[in-house]
């Protein structure tokens, strides 16, 4: 068994330690101490980082995992310099452990008091590194998770006690706490002062008010209950940084108050969707002209780069939705039903097509442009479509709509 240093030292970055075994996994390299301070993945929450070293030596520890109670640090790096029987100085990356102790520390004030309040059992608990959720046996509203955080928050600011200990079995038998499963081994349990007794492998900071603030970012029903997502200290400052830095931006370039954004974003959107219900229309009328203009010229073999022959009409026009395109091409095989029809048009990245027809297999078209042109794209027997390089030129495409013929 590794002796876990973090138990009882959550705050310590540095410890010494012997090399009980060098294990080689694939393409991992496992190292094995006597002891350690680095907290493995465990309980839903994610491992510690940090670095083993021997003098001016050191690889860096990217992996913590625990299997019957032994630890195995994964690093990354040449460790030649480390052998079976080495002494090692380990060091954690505490800004990363410090974090998740405010995350976790947090979450069982959560739980402990949804538990108290609304007897919701929690069923399950995540801790990575950018995000905390937990679920809830049961449903809460908005306003009694709202109602939670206010009372988690003054928890916090009344800075109670929090410790980690393991109670004899006898104790333990006493004892009201909250656990997920049922533990063989000694139970280490984790009290907040007044607030929630739970079963916890994890490190905690010592008082609540270590956790500064903690703040809920979602919740969504899950399994017939709700999983919420919390972030605390550090990780609530840097979400609550973002979003002030955003709504200041948009803020300016809008020439809105912040507490008159949303309602400014709703006249904008109705805005935009008034212009886009006129571009749309002002799009079918030109089109309609368009296709008014080509139905009056009779059979020509070419018109403003178009072709108009008793077997099929092909129109080159830039400038208009797919979906504008689309109705076109309705609308032509309807005119022209024993004819084929298509369009070609211009875009960004080169040409999108399409080609419809009440009579012929436009299967048929879509293989042949595949075949000597490169296209990409394809759909059924009445109707195909899809796009050609940027690399081929307005002569290529006039010819494209020759040869399809």
């Amino acid at each position: 068994m590794t002796i876990k240093l973090y138990d009882t030292k959550p705050y310590d970055t540095v410890f010494e330690g012997k090399v009980i075994d060098i294990i080689k996994e694939g393409k991992k390299t496992a190292i094995i101490l006597d002891q350690t301070l680095f907290f493995p993945e465990e309980g839903g929450q994610s491992p510690d980082k940090g670095v083993i070293s021997i003098q001016d030596k050191s690889v860096e520890v990217v992996d913590v995992q625990i299997k019957d109670e032994v630890i195995y640090h994964y690093v990354k790096g040449n460790i030649d310099f480390i052998e079976k029987g080495s002494e090692i100085k380990g060091e954690i990356d505490f800004t990363h452990r410090f974090s998740n102790m405010q995350q976790h520390s947090g979450e069982h004030i959560f739980s402990g008091l949804a538990k108290r309040h609304f007897g919701c059992v929690n069923v399950g608990f995540h801790l990575s590194d950018s995000e905390v959720t937990f679920d809830y046996d049961k449903p809460l509203s908005k306003e009694e998770i709202e109602f939670l955080e206010k009372e988690v928050n003054k928890v916090i600011y009344e800075n109670r006690k929090i410790t980690a200990f393991y109670p004899s079995r006898e104790e333990l038998l006493k004892l009201d706490y909250r656990s997920k499963k049922e533990i063989e081994n000694e139970v280490r349990l984790v009290e907040i002062e007044g607030i929630d007794l739970c079963a916890c492998c994890a490190p905690h900071v010592r008082r609540t008010g270590e956790i500064g603030i903690c703040k809920v970012v979602n919740y969504i029903n899950y399994k017939g209950g709700v999983r919420i997502s919390i972030l605390c200290g550090n990780r609530a400052l840097e979400l609550f940084r973002e979003i002030h830095n955003t709504t200041k931006e948009i803020s300016k370039l809008l020439s809105a108050k912040r507490e008159n954004l949303a309602k400014e974003v709703n006249r904008i959107n109705d805005s935009l969707h008034d212009v886009e219900y006129r571009l749309v229309e002002m799009e079918k009328r030109n089109l309609d002209l368009i296709l008014s203009r080509i139905a009056d010229a009779g059979n020509q073999k070419t018109l403003d780069n178009n072709i108009i022959n008793d077997n099929a009409v092909v129109l080159k026009l830039d400038g208009f939705s797919n979906n504008s395109l689309r109705d076109a091409v309705n609308k032509l095989k309807e005119k022209y039903p024993n004819r084929l029809i298509g369009i070609i048009s211009k875009t960004e990245k080169g040409y999108f097509f399409i080609f419809g027809s009440n009579s012929i297999d436009c299967n048929l078209v879509a293989k042949s442009l595949r075949e000597r042109f490169g296209a990409k794209g394809g759909g059924s027997s009445d109707m195909i479509q899809g796009n050609l390089s940027s690399d081929l030129s307005e002569e290529d495409v006039t010819k494209i709509c020759g040869d399809v013929l």
